[in-house]
């Protein structure tokens, strides 16, 4: 399978003429007509109905589709960081991260931009969704991690990038440590310490369970929080995806389970420099729900 056919395929899709799609690509229509066949030979299948004045995807090209988006938002993304590395201007990327947000899942793509930028200058902001949204609008951050449940304006767009669910964080003597997994009853007597950092599970649990739970607000980072649970003032739920050491545990915890998806954000109609746009692109390609 040649980028160029899947490239063709992508804009096709988009264009739904081949007339049209095959300018697009500066290309004749009889050899954008052949590699689409080329295309759908090695697939195994038709990818799209041809009639007279319409073109529609078979349900072999509609399963296909995002996989190949995927593979040439990938391609495109190594282009623009080979050309980036080539050119002479000192790279940046700025991130944010929203409240309880992890940088966790998005290293990956971090080092990738890295390796093929060595001298890509990082930055990472935790802070309030608002505070990201007012940054990036403003053109002091990026892109920002941001949970779905925020009020987000249409000056951003917005991608799905992966779904997380709560854990039980409590020290390793603590009583409950013993267990695999925990529920919502099981915490009934704890005190849960809550805060901006903790991404609002605790408040999440009590609104569907409608139990009565001990919270007790603390404001600060995530590392703060983890050393006053280790103190013994409480437990905490919190994202699976943050790194819990000792002497403090991570444990599941369900029924309820609860969950929240992160979204990759940026501003709407606005270029990104090589390394950022590269980290977008990758993300979306290594997207999980």
């Amino acid at each position: 399978m040649e980028l160029a056919q899947v490239r063709y395929f992508i804009t096709l899709c988009r264009a739904l003429n081949f007339s049209r799609a095959a300018e697009q690509c500066n290309v004749t229509q009889p050899a954008f007509s052949r590699a689409i066949q080329r295309l759908e030979d090695e697939l195994g299948g038709a990818l799209l109905f041809r009639e007279r004045h319409l073109t529609q995807l078979t349900e072999l090209g509609r399963a296909m589709r995002p996989h190949l988006e995927t593979m040439l938002e990938a391609a495109d993304a190594a282009a623009a960081l080979a050309q980036a590395k080539r050119g002479s201007f000192q790279a940046s990327l700025k991130i944010g991260l929203g409240p309880g947000v992890g940088a966790a899942s998005i290293a990956g793509a971090v080092r990738e931009v890295t390796k093929m930028l060595p001298g890509c200058a990082l930055h990472f902001d935790e802070a309030s969704p608002a505070a990201l949204i007012d940054a990036m609008l403003t053109d002091r951050l990026d892109c920002a991690l941001l949970p779905d449940d925020c009020d987000l304006p249409e000056r951003l767009n917005r991608w799905p990038l992966y779904t997380e669910t709560a854990v039980a964080v409590l020290p390793v003597d603590h009583p409950l440590a013993a267990r695999n997994a925990l529920c919502g009853r099981d915490v009934l007597e704890e005190t849960i310490l809550v805060g901006d950092a903790c991404g609002g599970f605790a408040q999440s649990l009590a609104r569907i369970s409608g139990f009565s739970l001990r919270l007790q607000r603390c404001n600060g980072a995530v590392g703060q929080l983890l050393d006053l649970v280790g103190a013994g003032l409480g437990i905490a739920l919190l994202s699976g995806r943050l790194g819990i050491a000792p002497p403090l545990v991570a444990r599941r915890f369900t029924d309820p389970e609860l969950s929240r998806r992160i979204l990759l954000t940026a501003a709407a109609g606005r270029p990104l420099n090589p390394a950022a746009a590269s980290f977008v692109k990758l993300c979306r390609a290594q997207a999980f729900l």
